[in-house]
């Protein structure tokens, strides 16, 4: 990526297609596909505390995230609603040069802080075969805050401030094919559609010159896309259920960026295209005793379509391709959910979830590397027409390591092992 050393209209047009594409890498890595590394699961404190493996047997509204097919067993009007906090740690060190100037080995850490994550789930049983929902929830998201000093964060230079916004709005129909026969007990599909609004805001410094002299350079975009979403709920009995969601990729086109550099304003000008990747979800939930429900998970998120990405910062400019290789991943759950009594239910699970990122490519927009995820929760039923769910998750974040890129403004960095505490909390309401 080409990045200048002058504050002059030519040169910020120059800098803000360098951001530019970093702001749309990074949509990329949160994109609908739900992929590894950035995508948030914390949609839902039941789910989350039985790390999501409830694809093939979900009995309230939240299946409207984990398998809307499911919406169909739900009697009357459902309403869920609930709270992730997510608390991350991270600490990264840097070692090598930027045009000229040598960073000698230091370790720092990102500021600390709390994203709140909101879900709201409804859904309505028409009649005994048809269903409709409404699931408004955040699937992506992140913030990754360092200090704005290269002297004190030598990575500034490539990014010390990145939030991503996104809510998803998912309107579904649900329809029961089969009920009761010898062969299943349910078998329900449901299509649904996928609004997805995602902001950006994205903070660096910029060198001026070949000094230690430089400038903050501020971007924000902003984009709508809409996509769908195909599931399958397969009941063989009361043991036994299977489910299947297939999610689409998304055409993500980021327009409207507007930027700061120097007292340089342009707006409605950038643009960056890039080819979402599309999912699929596998899980199966099997009771040997009527009190406990065991799930697993494996979803795929076809990240090896993210190769490249495409940049014209100005309608003048010319058109930049950024290679990006990233890899195909698995993310693999088990989880488990035991009655304990009529009031009272416990919940646990585990996670490994591969991280799609190429390291050739990697930068600090949010270090990250494959991940474990441990999670306990409960629910209590305090009538029949309300359940409160709550959830605690830790998230252990692998070691890894990287590259100077000079272009890019990427020392030598190894990203620390990495840690997060989740808190999450749902209440059901059934009518």
């Amino acid at each position: 990526m080409e990045t200048s050393m002058h504050p002059n209209a030519k040169a910020a047009k120059r800098s803000l297609l360098s951001t530019l594409a970093l702001s749309v890498a990074l949509v990329a890595t949160l994109g609908t596909a739900h992929g590894a590394g950035f995508a948030i699961y914390e949609t839902d404190a039941r789910g989350f505390a039985m790390a999501n493996a409830n694809v093939g047997r979900n009995d309230d509204a939240s299946a409207l995230y984990s398998n809307p097919a499911a919406i169909t067993q739900l009697p009357g009007l459902q309403i869920k609603a609930g709270l992730s906090f997510i608390m991350p740690d991270i600490d990264v060190t840097t070692w090598g040069s930027i045009d000229g100037q040598v960073s000698g080995e230091k370790k720092t850490s990102m500021n600390s802080y709390t994203a709140v994550i909101p879900n709201i789930y409804a859904t309505y049983r028409i009649n005994d075969n048809m269903a409709v929902g409404m699931g408004i929830f955040v699937p992506y998201g992140l913030k990754s805050d360092f200090e704005k000093e290269p002297i004190v964060w030598p990575g500034a230079y490539n990014n010390y401030y990145t939030e991503i916004e996104t809510v998803e709005m998912s309107p579904t129909f649900a329809y029961r094919l089969v009920h009761d026969q010898p062969w299943a007990k349910n078998l329900s599909v449901a299509v649904g559609l996928a609004i997805l609004r995602t902001d950006i805001t994205i903070k660096r410094q910029m060198l001026l010159g070949a000094g230690p002299t430089y400038t903050p350079l501020y971007l924000e975009g902003d984009d709508w896309e809409f996509g769908y979403n195909l599931s399958v709920q397969y009941e063989v009995n009361d043991q036994l259920a299977f489910g299947i969601v297939y999610r689409s990729g998304f055409d993500t086109k980021i327009t409207g960026a507007k930027a700061n550099l120097v007292g340089v304003k342009t707006s409605n000008d950038a643009w960056g295209k890039i080819d979402l990747p599309e999912s699929w979800s596998f899980g199966v939930n099997y009771s040997p005793i009527a009190p406990l429900n065991i799930g697993f998970q494996a979803l795929r998120t076809n990240w090896g379509s993210y190769d490249k990405l495409t940049i014209q910062a100005f309608p003048d400019s010319t058109v930049s391709v950024a290679e990006k290789h990233w890899k195909d991943v698995w993310r693999y759950s088990l989880g488990g959910e035991y009655q304990l009594n009529n009031a009272l239910a416990l919940r646990a699970g585990f996670v490994i979830d591969k991280d799609p990122v190429n390291t050739r490519y990697a930068d600090y927009m949010v270090p990250s590397n494959d991940r474990q995820i441990f999670s306990v929760g409960a629910g209590w039923r305090i009538s029949k027409a309300v359940t409160l769910d709550f959830a605690y998750g830790y998230i252990k974040i692998k070691e890894s390591t990287f590259s100077e890129r000079t272009a890019d403004h990427v020392l030598n960095t190894k990203v620390h092992t990495g840690n997060a505490h989740i808190f999450s909390a749902s209440i059901a309401c059934r009518f």
